[in-house]
């Protein structure tokens, strides 16, 4: 078996990718209920996602305002936030298959 820097960073990218897109899910989940859980494992994973997805979502929310549709108002930063991810991962794979894997084999 060989080591290969390139498939470890693509590893790396994807292990990081899948791990945001968790905690943006059950950041959204988080938002479809109460604003605060009143049970104590529920607090400590809420204030864990919220640690972890507040940098990504909060200029996002406040250069995006939400879009009214009638009496309802529809948050698209986490549609725009999965979006970017997503080219970012595809980015990085991109850069690690044609930059990396060249060079370290």
């Amino acid at each position: 078996m060989t080591f290969s820097i390139a498939e470890l960073l693509a590893n790396v990218v994807n292990y990081a990718y899948y791990i945001l897109l968790g905690f943006i899910i059950v950041w959204i989940l988080f938002g479809w209920f109460g604003r605060y859980p009143s049970n104590e494992l529920l607090q400590r994973v809420y204030d864990i996602v919220h640690n972890v997805v507040n940098p990504i979502m909060m200029p996002l929310r406040e250069r995006l305002p939400p879009l009214r549709i009638g009496g309802i108002a529809l948050d698209l930063s986490p549609i725009i936030a999965l979006i970017g991810l997503f080219i970012a991962r595809r980015l990085l794979l991109i850069i690690i298959e044609n930059f990396v894997r060249p060079v370290t084999g």
